[in-house]
């Protein structure tokens, strides 16, 4: 009976325990549901979360008023800026000929051959000739201060001589030049004395020459070198030569012209007259090209020599947009106004231009690398157009209208 009185008591004493925490726990979120409720708005959304959302939605208002702002955006990207529409590129005058000289090509020791009975002495001398092409009328001289019988000399082991010889100074003996090379020998040798068994054939050679006529080719060709600009060769629509040749023309040989070691001629031209030919611009290239004539005969004299190129016509970029009646409205009553930004490469270079809108200029020139302009004047309603026309070369990023309160 004790224990089940205490027990009942036990039991009550849990639940009037367990009832006061749960009031308690009410009562502490109570009390903080009252302190958010209390809050500030902006506050209480921070608490809760709710800011983000709020952010996103005025990012997102602001975002589409900028756009709806915007009348305008254009990347240009580079304009280039062509002063001329032709260029003359002058080459000095220069005369083209060949010289021929008569020149030593070898010079030989004395030396001396003999035949007997039982003796025999020959002699083979090698020389060169450097410039075998350029060589002509190639002879042998030689003086003989003893000769007896008869004397033979092969050239490349062709018998180019056989005779006696009877003067102490003969003839020059011709080397033909289709038995040369540029590397020979000459084989001297002299004959046997026959019947007269007991005697010697001797010849003894001194002051021995081989002489030729070599011709000095140094002049038969001139190289020159213009310049082309980097704006010129990208807007090249045709390119001639044109040059006026003083020469004979039964005396000269034929011209060959060669611009960056292309052929842009070959023959003989017209004697006296302005000699004009057109040819590829591929051929030319951006900064030093190399200009060559040569001839292989005759003299000439070459003077207004000239490379003249056209230019393609460039058209510039036009911009347009469209301006409606209520933002029309809102420009001409001062609610707004028109900005013309120009955003260019900071490159501290000289940006010249001219600005068409809507056929009115205005004239920009800055260093800077932006260009801010209001163009509340120059605007219409309905459609609007920009056109630049640049005075330099200009490296636009871009180009934006925009409306600004």
């Amino acid at each position: 009976m004790n224990l089940t009185i205490k027990s009942k008591k036990a039991n009550d004493a849990t639940i009037t325990s367990a009832g006061g925490a749960m009031g308690l726990v009410s009562l502490i979120v109570g009390l903080i549901i009252l302190y958010i409720i209390f809050l500030p708005p902006g506050e209480r959304a921070k608490l809760l979360g709710e800011n983000e959302t709020i952010e996103d939605e005025d990012e997102e208002d602001v975002s589409e008023e900028e756009e709806e702002n915007i009348l305008m955006l254009e990347y240009p990207g580079r304009i280039d800026y062509l002063k001329e529409k032709e260029y003359e590129h002058d080459i000095s005058p220069f005369y083209l000929y060949k010289t021929t000289n008569a020149e030593e090509l070898d010079t030989i020791n004395p030396f001396i051959i003999r035949h007997g009975l039982f003796d025999e002495v020959r002699k083979d001398i090698p020389f060169k000739i450097s410039d075998l092409k350029n060589t002509e009328n190639i002879l042998l001289s030689f003086t003989a201060k003893k000769y007896n019988g008869l004397l033979t000399i092969k050239l490349n082991d062709i018998n180019i001589f056989e005779s006696e010889i009877t003067t102490s100074n003969p003839k020059p003996i011709k080397l033909k030049k289709d038995y040369l090379e540029e590397d020979n020998i000459l084989e001297f040798s002299v004959s046997g004395t026959g019947v007269k068994f007991w005697s010697t054939n001797i010849y003894s050679l001194e002051d021995i020459r081989i002489v030729g006529d070599v011709a000095d080719i140094s002049r038969q060709e001139s190289k020159n070198i213009f310049f082309i600009s980097e704006n010129e060769k990208l807007n090249l629509e045709r390119a001639r030569l044109r040059f006026l040749p003083q020469c004979k023309p039964g005396d000269v040989g034929k011209l060959d012209i060669l611009i960056n070691y292309q052929n842009v001629f070959s023959g003989v031209p017209d004697c006296g007259g302005i000699n004009v030919y057109s040819f590829s611009t591929n051929v030319l290239y951006s900064g030093d090209n190399n200009i060559v004539f040569k001839t292989d005969k005759g003299s000439y004299l070459i003077e207004q020599i000239k490379v003249q190129t056209s230019l393609r016509e460039l058209i510039y970029p036009t911009y347009y947009f469209e301006i409606n009646e209520t933002t029309y409205d809102k420009i001409k009553g001062d609610e707004y106004d028109a900005k013309l930004t120009l955003e260019f490469i900071d490159d501290k270079k000289d940006k010249e231009m001219g600005l068409n809108i809507n056929n009115r200029m205005i004239s920009v020139d800055t260093e800077e690398a932006k260009y801010l302009k209001k163009i509340d004047d120059y605007i219409r309603e309905g459609n609007n157009f920009i056109k630049i026309e640049p005075l330099s070369m200009l490296d636009i990023i871009e180009l934006k209208v925009e409306l600004e309160k």
